[in-house]
């Protein structure tokens, strides 16, 4: 990755380190950690608000990495009850919602409440916490929930 800093030349494919981690742990029936960095579940997950609002802005703010490099899908911004109004904003546009800044506050607030109260958010309970008048101007489909 730091080429530049190290110059140093390998013939490792990047790409390929991800899935052959997924195969190894089902060859010998244990994953990673998931923690552990690159092939962990959570090594491009980010659950803390201020991580989720610099990887909305700039992704290499704390990934000197894209997932796709390594054959992860994506990011993962998780919703929970350390995340800021930047991913619930995000998310939910992500579904077909947009709001007002005083629409995002009041919803922020259910969220909260509710991220207190359960370990995982899911789109379901984040529509679920949307008023009425915010579920009817929805502009993406219902199928696109999670």
């Amino acid at each position: 990755m730091r080429r530049d800093r190290y110059q140093v030349e390998s013939s490792i494919k990047l790409n390929q380190l991800y899935p052959a981690s997924q195969v190894l742990g089902q060859i010998i029936t244990f994953k990673p950690s998931p923690n552990k960095a690159i092939v962990g579940d959570n090594a491009f997950a980010h659950e803390s608000g201020i991580h989720q609002h610099g990887m909305l802005a700039n992704p290499l703010t704390y990934e000197i990495m894209t997932p796709e490099l390594v054959g992860v899908s994506r990011t993962h911004l998780v919703l929970g009850k350390h995340s800021g109004r930047a991913a619930l904003r995000h998310r939910l546009e992500q579904l077909g919602f947009t709001l007002t800044r005083e629409e995002l506050q009041q919803t922020y607030y259910r969220f909260v409440a509710l991220a207190d109260r359960k370990k995982n958010v899911y789109d379901q309970d984040l529509v679920g916490i949307l008023p009425d008048n915010i579920r009817e101007r929805r502009t993406a489909p219902v199928s696109e929930l999670d």
